[in-house]
């Protein structure tokens, strides 16, 4: 079972005293995304900017889980991190589009089963930013096995932020400059506590994430 209350409380005790940093990476992330996103409504150039913040959300995304990663392993906030995912590029490439992809293909079967597909996948940039040699592809079928099961109790992990979205609704989500922080640590302990219980149950094993074992294409 995943207690998450005390994942929760881990994530607060980690951003102790590091606030300010997570509401300046917050800040920097969104602004970098909301420039591109209105670039995307320039008329004729639009397309070109909409297809460009995708180059560029792909490594922030893999910036953000690294950057949370060594928070909690390493009780390190540090602003830097952010961009640390532009160092391997072509892999938060192609972990991002590759991801999208297979979301994208089971949302047009139906809402739910992209739902299930996107929690199962929900650990890769975790994993890619704890073990950066472990393969796209291998990272995927690794989310998958340590998602096994828990599948709802993730689910409900979200949906128990839903009452801080609505108040940060209210200050006209300034809000969530601080929230995401919150939910980024305290999915980030749950990655750790998920890998956890994969090794201890033998769905995965040390060897698939240091890279040194390729799964089964």
């Amino acid at each position: 079972m995943i207690d998450r209350a005390s994942l929760k409380q881990s994530a607060k005790d980690k951003l102790r005293g590091k606030w300010g940093t997570g509401v300046l990476i917050t800040f920097i992330y969104i602004l970098i995304s909301s420039v591109f996103s209105g670039l995307g409504q320039i008329k004729d150039a639009g397309p070109i900017f909409s297809l460009a913040s995708l180059f560029v959300t792909a490594p922030l995304t893999l910036g953000l889980a690294i950057t949370y990663i060594a928070l909690v392993k390493a009780d390190s906030l540090v602003f830097e991190n952010l961009f640390s995912g532009f160092k391997t590029y072509e892999k938060s490439l192609g972990m991002y589009f590759w991801m999208l992809l297979w979301v994208v293909l089971w949302l047009l079967l139906f809402i739910v089963p992209g739902i299930i597909k996107a929690i199962a996948y929900s650990q890769a940039f975790f994993i890619i930013a704890d073990n950066p040699d472990v393969r796209v592809r291998d990272a995927m079928k690794i989310s998958i096995k340590m998602t096994d099961g828990h599948k709802g109790e993730i689910f409900v992990m979200a949906l128990s932020f839903i009452g801080w979205m609505l108040l940060a609704g209210l200050t006209l989500f300034i809000g969530l400059l601080w929230l995401i922080p919150y939910i980024y640590t305290t999915f980030t302990n749950l990655y750790f506590k998920l890998k956890e219980m994969s090794l201890q149950s033998g769905a995965c094993t040390e060897e698939m994430f240091n890279g040194t074992t390729r799964l089964v294409e």
